[in-house]
Parts: C-alpha cells; structure tokens; sequence
C-alpha cells in the first residue's frame, strides 16, 4: 500500500534514506489538512514508513514525530555565507507513535504508524526576505530511541514542509480621500476599494480630479504599492523598502470632461496581486525578528504648476487567498460538515467539527461605488 502513496520530494529531506520515509494520505498531494488562518483546525496527517531488511533490522523502542517551526535572522560573512545570529523556535509540537510494551528495544523490520498533529492556528507562512538572511522554517521530524552498540542513540529522519496561511476575500471597506474648496486651483476625490488584497482581491483606485483653474494641467497620476522589510538581528537593524508595482498614467491620455461646471478628469487604476508571491513580493507578516508590512502610495503632478503636486498613502496588508476551487471545496466540505452535525446522534459529537468559516465572506469586493 505505501509505494501507491504519494509523497514529498527526495530533495526535501536533510538525508533521504529508503528504510525511513513518510507518506501523505490516501488521495492526497500534501501533509496538510485545512485552511490556515480560516478553517478552526488544522493538522498534519500522514504516514511514517519503515523498511528494513531482516539482516539489518532496526530495534528501537520509542518512535515519536515532531513538527517544529523556527525563524532565523542570518548576516552575510565574506563570501558566499552566512551566520546565524538569532533563532526563535515558533512551534514544536511532539507526539508519540508507537512505544514497545515491555520499555525494552524491539525488532522491526515492516511498519507504517499514521500520524496525525495539530498545527498552533496563530503560526506565520514559511518565508524567506532580503536573499535569505530572515526567514521562518518548517520541518517534519520523526525521532527513533533505537539501539546501536550496545548504546541507546536517536535517529532522526526530517523533511522541510512549507506552511502557507489563507484569508478569504475581506469584506467591502471603502478608503476614500476628498478636497473640495472652489478657492484652490485643483480639487480631488480618490477612492481605494480596500485595505486588504491578494490574488482575489486587486488593488482599484478612482481618481477625480477637479480643475478649479482651467490652466492647471495633469502631467502625470502615478499608483504604486511598496514593501517594507526590517529584520532585527543580535547586533544591528535591517531596513529596506522597495516599490513592488508601479503603473504611471500620463496625463495627457487621460480624457477630461466638461459636463460640470468645472473641468474634470477621471482614471481608474487596478494593480493584480501575483498567485504566487514567494518570487515578488511578500506576504505581510510579523514575527519575533521579521517583520514586512506594505503601503500603498498615490502620486498627482501637474508639471509647470508643481507646488500643487500633492502626494497620499496609506497601511495595506498583502495576504494569501485561496483560489476559486480551493474555495469551492472549502464550502463544500463545510456543508458536509454541517450535515454531519445535524445527523449525529444526540448525545455524540461529530466527527468532523464545522470550522469557524463565514460563507458570506465567499464574495470577491473588488468594484467602487461610482461619484457623487
């Protein structure tokens, strides 16, 4: 049954040996079971195989399976690499598989132990910032108390897992800018669809601008979203911030209109969040030492009357969403769910309890309202 399963790449281990490897679920491509950051529990399940042959058995008498978590601050030495200077342990969470009845080392040579561990719901996605000098880790270890010359010794078989956090598409909630007074030369009113964004959730921004003076004009309205990085090591602070998306509207392709009293012009702006930003940007995120955080930076310059150039911005989280089928089997796995709870027994409970998820939240916010 183990060679029809699934599961991680050799390359993923420290030191891949065939007489001790693991295995994802029947059916599935990986460890994980749930949505991290929406579902209410999230595990680890799989398998632990051990293959050895009789002339080689392994005695042992304990075998437990620990996933362990941990961020590292590095800084660059001559060359190529690196030191540690910090390391923070984020999560360890250890259970036990399997134990010898008479606490004594026993023979084996076949066995599969199914594992199955929780995972701290308030946990960060693995990531990697600045060429690696910050990063969060994850691992799956499985921990042998076995018997070699005579002397007890562990050992000790570990695969990197990666851990991904999940938001749904956040719920409407308007930003908006607005100056109105007849007595300036240029009045304005800009809405942002959102402060949080992802892949489901683009960046949209309306601009309206009011020319109060008809000699003022646009040169350009410029849109771009900008990553901030501070990793604080053992004996110094990194900073480093960086546009990760810009779009420059020109302002004279952008149509002016003359159906009030003054001339106006009208532009939206929509800036998509990559599927995946492990190669671009980076998720927002705030940990022991790392911590990554975005704003969003609007830009108005009208060329030879400059001192009326004027300049917004604002805090915006960058977060991960599931795709449309992750989420179309997210809803239906929570009806089925809850019709298991609704068919149970009185007295027992189900077994799978619903997660702490809103259907009502499904709904991508991407659109603006229009002016006034």
């Amino acid at each position: 049954m183990a060679n029809l399963l699934k599961g991680p790449a050799h390359s993923l281990y420290k030191e891949f040996t065939p007489s001790a490897y693991f295995s994802y679920q029947l059916g599935r491509n990986s460890f994980q079971q749930g949505y991290l950051g929406i579902t209410s529990n999230v595990s680890i399940i799989g398998l632990l195989h051990l293959r050895f042959p009789a002339h080689r058995p392994l005695y042992a008498k304990q075998i437990q399976i620990c996933f362990l978590g941990t961020e590292f601050v590095q800084a660059q030495c001559s060359g190529p690499k690196f030191s540690v200077l910090n390391t923070n342990t984020i999560c360890e969470v250890t259970i036990e598989l399997w134990k010898s009845s008479d606490d004594e080392y026993q023979e084996i040579l076949d066995m599969d132990l199914p594992f199955e561990i929780p995972i701290p719901l308030d946990i960060p996605s693995s990531m990697s910032v600045v060429k690696g000098q910050g990063k969060v880790e994850y691992c799956l270890r499985a921990i042998i108390s076995k018997k070699s010359n005579l002397r007890g010794t562990k050992k000790i078989i570990q695969c990197a897992y990666t851990v991904s956090r999940y938001a749904l598409p956040p719920l409407p909630k308007l930003k908006k800018w607005i100056k109105r007074d007849p007595t300036k030369r240029i009045g304005y009113e800009i809405n942002l669809n959102n402060k949080v964004f992802g892949p489901r959730n683009p960046i949209v921004v309306r601009l309206k601008l009011t020319f109060y003076d008809s000699r003022v004009s646009l040169e350009n309205f410029i849109v771009g979203l900008k990553e901030y990085i501070v990793i604080a090591g053992t004996f110094d602070i990194k900073k480093k911030s960086k546009y990760m998306s810009m779009t420059i509207l020109n302002g004279r392709q952008l149509p002016m209109t003359t159906e009030s009293q003054y001339n106006e012009c009208i532009a939206d702006i929509k800036l998509s969040i990559p599927e995946d930003c492990s190669s671009k940007l980076t998720w927002s995120h705030e940990s022991f030492n790392i911590k990554v955080t975005h704003k969003l930076k609007i830009k108005v310059k009208f060329g030879f009357f400059s001192k009326y150039n004027f300049s917004l911005d604002v805090p915006v989280k960058i977060v991960n969403m599931l795709s449309v089928e992750e989420e179309a089997y997210l809803a239906a796995e929570l009806l089925y769910q809850q019709e298991n709870s609704i068919n149970s027994e009185p007295g027992t409970q189900p077994n799978f309890p619903p997660p702490n998820y809103e259907q009502d939240w499904l709904t991508s916010q991407t659109s603006l309202p229009p002016y006034s």
